[in-house]
């Protein structure tokens, strides 16, 4: 049994493309949220959910938000430029494979039994990262003993264990912020599991943004977005990012 990891595609249909294709004999598909906001090409992405092997979707910020705008009704006003062209551009049946996305929980999967969630800690951190501490991570399982803990959120790859329990962060499909031109996830193989990325084209990503109307009176956060996307810090090239950068992390 092969189950690819995937996490926070973030609208790069591209990035996602040379996933699939890199382990297109995966069985199953674990995601871990964040699908299609903010990105360019999210109608592209949620097609692609459709082709992918069936497995356990579970849902991030970004999915609730697509759910529920209110919840950035307050951004500013560059953000809400672009979330809101997501939306409005965003094609009705992709809302209703939003809606199959699971809440954080127990699954199991080739007979694994994990805790599944995107990684948010309410009154935590706002990223779990590969500088948290113990207890910082223990609180992304909610309790759960589960011995495989997966989550994403933070866009960094990595894997510690703690009193038993593997956590796992398999990285970004769609927005690497440690400096690298790649597509990041993980794959579980035989029970055995190991990180992986992927190089991609991002030409058409780039020609995507350019076409996002409603950025045209925001150029400088168009600008800065293309920048970090090529640069690969998707965020800005800042703590904790270059340090991850310069320690080799994903």
């Amino acid at each position: 049994m092969k189950l690819l990891v995937i996490a926070d595609i973030h609208g790069n249909s591209d990035g996602l493309a040379a996933v699939l294709a890199a382990e297109s004999d995966a069985d199953r598909t674990i995601f871990l949220g964040d699908a299609v906001l903010p990105g360019p090409q999210p109608n592209e992405t949620i097609a692609q959910f459709r082709d992918m092997a069936p497995g356990t979707w579970i849902s991030g910020n970004h999915d609730e938000e697509m759910l529920d705008p209110d919840i950035f009704a307050k951004f500013p006003a560059p953000w809400l430029a672009f979330y809101n062209w997501v939306l409005d551009a965003f094609e009705d049946d992709g809302f209703d494979v939003l809606r199959t996305f699971l809440p954080p929980g127990e699954y199991e999967e080739d007979g694994m039994r994990m805790y599944l969630h995107h990684g948010q800690v309410e009154g935590g951190p706002r990223h779990v990262i590969p500088s948290s501490s113990d207890d910082e991570l223990l609180a992304v399982a909610h309790g759960s003993d589960a011995p495989i803990v997966m989550f994403g959120h933070s866009h960094v790859q990595f894997t510690r264990t703690i009193g038993g329990q593997l956590f796992i962060n398999p990285g970004s499909v769609g927005q690497n912020r440690c400096g690298r031109q790649l597509a990041c996830y993980g794959v579980f193989e035989d029970g055995r599991y190991e990180a992986r990325q992927v190089g991609y084209d991002q030409t058409q990503w780039l020609a995507d943004m350019d076409k996002i109307d409603t950025l045209n009176e925001f150029e400088d956060m168009r600008a800065w977005l293309k920048d970090g996307f090529v640069k690969g810090f998707g965020i800005g090239a800042n703590e904790p990012w270059t340090t991850f950068s310069e320690q080799g992390y994903n």
